[in-house]
C-alpha cells in the first residue's frame, strides 16, 4: 500500500513543497520537514499494521497527502492559522492540476487544518480493532519529529520567529512538548515500541531545555552568550533567523569551541542527513 501511494503521489507532492520553500526562509518546516513527517508516518503505519488489519489504501494515501501539505501554510504565516492556509493550498493544488479528489478528501483537508491544535481531538486512541483517523496518525508523526535533536531546533526557530523572548522560550517549549507527549501516551498506549521511541526523543528535548533554563538564571546578558544550551539557541537565532543560513551549514559557520555547541550542531546535521534517506 505504501509503495503504491508513493508511486502515485510522492514525486509531485515533494516537488510542490520544495518549490514553495525555495527561498529557504523556514528550514525547520520546509519540504524536508514534510518528508521527515511522512517517513515517520510510514514507520507508524508499518508498526500499527502488525496488530491492525483494517488499514487500507485510502488511509495511506490520505496520510501521505496530509503530511506533505500540513505545514505548507507557513510559507505565508508561522502563526496558528497556518493549518487553514495549508488546507486551502491543498484544495487549490488539486484544482489547479485538474486532479481527481482522492478518497477521504474532506478528511484530508480537515486534518491539514486541524493538525496543530494539539488537543485530544487530534489524538483518538489507536487500537488493533479500528482504523485510525488520518489526523491521529499525522499528529503523532508530526509530534515525534518535534522531539529529539531536530525538535530542539524546530521548536527554537518557530518560537523565536513568533517573537517569543529568550526568557520565555524554555518554559513555553517545555509546556507544549509535555502536552504533546501526554497525548501521545494516551493514544499509543497499546503500542509499546512506539512509546519507547517517543520517550527517548522527548527526553532529549526536555533535558536540553531544562539545562537552557538553568543557564538563563546565571547569565546577565543572555542574548550575547554563545556557549552551552543558550549558545545553541543564540546561534539558531543569529545564523538561522537573522542570516538565513540553513542548519546543515551551521557547523562550517561556527568557530566556537564549546563542546555542547559543537556536538549539538554536528548531531543536528547528521540527523537531518539521515532523515533525508
Amino acid at each position: 500500500m505504501i509503495d503504491r501511494a508513493e508511486s502515485t503521489w510522492l514525486t509531485s507532492l515533494y516537488s510542490n513543497a520544495e518549490s514553495l520553500f525555495s527561498d529557504g526562509s523556514l528550514p525547520s518546516h520546509d519540504h524536508t520537514h514534510h518528508q521527515r513527517v511522512w517517513n515517520l508516518s510510514k514507520s507508524l503505519l508499518r508498526e500499527i499494521s502488525q496488530l491492525n488489519s483494517s488499514l487500507d489504501q485510502s488511509l495511506v494515501e490520505g496520510v501521505l497527502i496530509a503530511a506533505f501539505f500540513h505545514d505548507l501554510g507557513m510559507v505565508s504565516s508561522t502563526r496558528e492559522d497556518h493549518g487553514k492556509l495549508g488546507s486551502e493550498l491543498c484544495e487549490n493544488w488539486f484544482r489547479k492540476n485538474e486532479l481527481a479528489a482522492p478518497d477521504r478528501f474532506e478528511e484530508i483537508l480537515d486534518t491539514i487544518e486541524m493538525h496543530d491544535i494539539k488537543d485530544k481531538r487530534s489524538y483518538s486512541k489507536i487500537t488493533p480493532y479500528e482504523q485510525p483517523a488520518i489526523l491521529s496518525l499525522l499528529s503523532i508523526a508530526d509530534d515525534l519529529e518535534a522531539f529529539g535533536t531536530i525538535g530542539i531546533y524546530r521548536y527554537a526557530e518557530i518560537y523565536l520567529m513568533r517573537n517569543i523572548t529568550l526568557s520565555q522560550l524554555g518554559d513555553r517549549i517545555l509546556a507544549n512538548a509535555e502536552g504533546r507527549y501526554q497525548n501521545l501516551l494516551e493514544s499509543c498506549d497499546m503500542f509499546e515500541s512506539i512509546i519507547e521511541n517517543y520517550h527517548k526523543e522527548y527526553a532529549v528535548l526536555r533535558d536540553f531545555y531544562h539545562s537552557y533554563n538553568r543557564q538563563l538564571l546565571i547569565e546577565s546578558s543572555p542574548a550575547i552568550v554563545f556557549d552551552g544550551p543558550l549558545g545553541v539557541i543564540n546561534y539558531i537565532r543569529t545564523l538561522g533567523i537573522e542570516k538565513r543560513i540553513g542548519p546543515e551549514y551551521f557547523p562550517d559557520s561556527i568557530e566556537n569551541k564549546d563542546t555542547i555547541v559543537k556536538n549539538y550542531f554536528r548531531n543536528l546535521k547528521n540527523e537531518l542527513d539521515q532523515a533525508r534517506n
